[in-house]
């Protein structure tokens, strides 16, 4: 990582945010010298059913099709950076490399030529009569799994080590993160762009999402299931867990555990993984810690990257980046995403920096 910034303030910006692609923004525009607070109403630490980062299984497993060139891109810059961060400090982020194995029921295009296949380490299909019965298709590769309990505070330790800011308050309407001192609003609000006034997306759609968290530090492989029946996943992390999931409820945004569902989810994941359980004894056998449920910023579409401006009641314009609604894909494109957010700062802020400079230049001719 690079450790430091440019001696200048290129702007002062504010992001609202700091989930994992708040903060990712916040850290790469402080690194290219934006004098930068982060506001939000949870940060790193913080337990929320609308706080979903540290919800997350947070594995690198792109959901992007052979045909969006745009979600392969930030989900592939994001894999390199999570697996230098894994080569370098992986301790110290929560971050490690394993060998991952994907079933797919049925077959498509995107499934039978997958667009990463030349991104990620060591892929390879997998025989057909190595498959569980009930799946077409599969593969292996090496990937990155992140824990987020250790990334988050990590990714903030970063940034506040350069000099960031930040400062706890609920935005309840995007204006109220502007002022005349402010040059650049970053909304990374997630399912909050819905209800954020000002904004008002509602094409984001919050999707519950209920894993189960076990101890098996022997499980060092993760897995996951696509079948007409739903996604199943096993995710190992750095501190011996591993999270199990896992649901998807369009519109339920009830905080509450479903014991019948995490039955299911044990059923499913010990279907495919037994070795989640050493003497193979079974679903009583597994070691539960708990239960853990989250809401995700799903939106058609992807996410949301883009420039708007605000004139205040005073004249000043703002300028608001936009970089929210990814999903379930968080992580996996976080670094792409907040790559793409710093550079639509600088071109955005551009051309207001260009645009007042030009009124300057008009008023000096007078």
């Amino acid at each position: 990582m690079n450790s430091s910034c440019k001696s200048c303030s290129q702007g002062k910006v504010n992001v609202i945010g700091a989930g994992v692609i708040g903060l990712t923004t916040a850290l790469l525009l402080r690194q290219k010298g934006y004098s930068v607070t982060i506001i939000a109403n949870h940060f790193p630490g913080d337990s929320d059913i609308e706080y979903t980062s540290p919800c997350a299984g947070a594995r690198w497993r792109t959901v992007a099709p052979n045909s969006d060139l745009r979600l392969q891109h930030y989900d592939a810059v994001s894999f390199k950076t999570f697996w230098e961060l894994a080569k370098s400090h992986a301790a110290e982020t929560g971050i490690m490399i394993v060998s991952a194995y994907d079933y797919y029921e049925h077959v498509t295009d995107d499934t039978k030529n997958p667009w990463f296949k030349g991104l990620v380490p060591t892929f390879q299909f997998i025989d057909k009569s190595e498959l569980p019965k009930d799946i077409a298709i599969g593969y292996h590769y090496a990937t990155v799994l992140v824990n987020p309990l250790v990334y988050l505070p990590w990714l903030l330790k970063q940034y506040l080590l350069l000099g960031g800011k930040h400062r706890r308050q609920k935005i309840n309407c995007i204006s109220e993160a502007m002022d005349d001192d402010i040059d650049i609003v970053v909304n990374c609000t997630g399912v909050g762009a819905r209800d954020l006034e000002g904004v008002n997306d509602k094409t984001v759609v919050p999707v519950r999402g209920q894993n189960v968290l076990i101890k098996a530090p022997h499980v060092r492989k993760a897995v996951y299931i696509n079948t007409s029946k739903g996604c199943t996943y096993i995710i190992p992390r750095s501190d011996g867990t591993v999270v199990l999931g896992t649901t998807r409820d369009e519109g339920n945004c009830d905080p509450n555990v479903n014991s019948e569902v995490t039955q299911e989810i044990l059923q499913r994941a010990y279907k495919y993984c037994p070795d989640l359980s050493l003497q193979r004894k079974g679903v009583q056998d597994l070691k539960v810690i708990k239960n853990i449920v989250g809401l995700r910023p799903s939106r058609a579409g992807g996410p949301v990257l883009k420039n708007q401006y605000y004139n205040s009641p005073s004249g000043k314009q703002t300028l608001i980046t936009h970089n929210y609604g990814h999903g379930g894909a968080g992580y996996q494109s976080s670094w792409g995403t907040a790559q793409e957010a710093v550079r639509l700062v600088y071109e955005g802020h551009s051309v207001i920096k260009n645009k007042s400079n030009s009124i300057r230049v008009l008023l000096s001719r007078l």
